[in-house]
């Protein structure tokens, strides 16, 4: 089946430079480039990877709805896999032995703002808040 082909070049007249991710353009012509830190590349290069690719789709076969959803009677699948204490706040080495909950976008965003405000939300039966320093003794606890 023939698909739409992606711009991938500027969309100025006669231009024929590549254009900038999520612009039309290309820097000349109003475009602007994303610039990542160093440290934020290195984290998400932690999610391409074929192992994480494994572990994401046994945690979502495990749990295919939204846990925040659930705990709020709506049922909603689940898109993102979220590490309930976030590895970069507690090291690489929690990447893979952490607390996992299936989420849809939304709730993860709400879960992010939360963790920004210093909560660490698991959403269990009843939904439980932790901060930071309580990751290593639940994570120990839990696994």
């Amino acid at each position: 089946m023939p698909s739409v082909p992606k711009p991938n070049r500027c969309s100025h007249l006669g231009c024929h430079e590549p254009r900038f991710r999520h612009y039309a353009y290309c820097e000349t012509h109003g475009g602007t480039a994303i610039r990542m830190s160093k440290k934020r590349v290195e984290q998400m290069d932690m999610y391409n990877n074929r192992t994480w690719e494994r572990h994401r789709t046994t945690q979502l076969y495990k749990q295919p709805l939204c846990q925040a959803c659930l705990t709020n009677g709506v049922v909603r699948s689940a898109t993102t896999i979220d590490h309930v204490f976030p590895w970069s706040g507690i090291g690489k080495e929690y990447f893979y032995h952490n607390i996992f909950q299936s989420l849809c976008t939304e709730c993860h965003s709400v879960k992010t703002a939360l963790e920004q405000k210093g909560i660490i939300r698991h959403y269990t039966d009843p939904v439980k808040d932790y901060t930071i320093n309580d990751a290593m003794a639940v994570i120990n606890n839990m696994l």
